[in-house]
């Protein structure tokens, strides 16, 4: 669990610091990492296939938390997206796009939370 937490930091660093390589490489591990803690029974073979399906297209991808749903990177932008949709539809799994926004929290939320730990 310390590896998964380990990779959700250098996952923030790297969507501060703008390096996608980095951000899809880690995003992979993750799962990767997941695969290997908790085995394919666990996860589930439709969760697997989402990740699959995504990674043949060179998306980079991870579970969302519990399953059912994944969430994929596409790090050479719009083609690969199309891609991805298409490959998708074809596995009957949908898209729903993530944006990406700032923190909502103040920095004495920050702080709060941190001291919780």
């Amino acid at each position: 669990m310390e590896k998964v937490a380990n990779l959700a930091l250098e996952g923030k660093t790297a969507l501060l610091e703008k390096d996608y390589v980095k951000l899809a490489t880690l995003m992979n591990q993750n799962f990767d990492l997941r695969r290997r803690m908790f085995g394919d029974a666990a996860l589930g073979g439709l969760n697997i296939e989402m990740v699959e399906v995504s990674r043949r297209v060179g998306a980079a991808t991870k579970l969302t938390g519990s399953g059912g749903a994944v969430v994929a990177f596409c790090p050479e932008g719009p083609s690969q997206v199309k891609l991805l949709e298409e490959s998708c539809k074809k596995s009957g799994f949908y898209i729903v796009p993530v944006e990406v926004v700032p923190s909502l929290l103040n920095e004495i939320d920050i702080r709060t939370l941190s001291s919780n730990k």
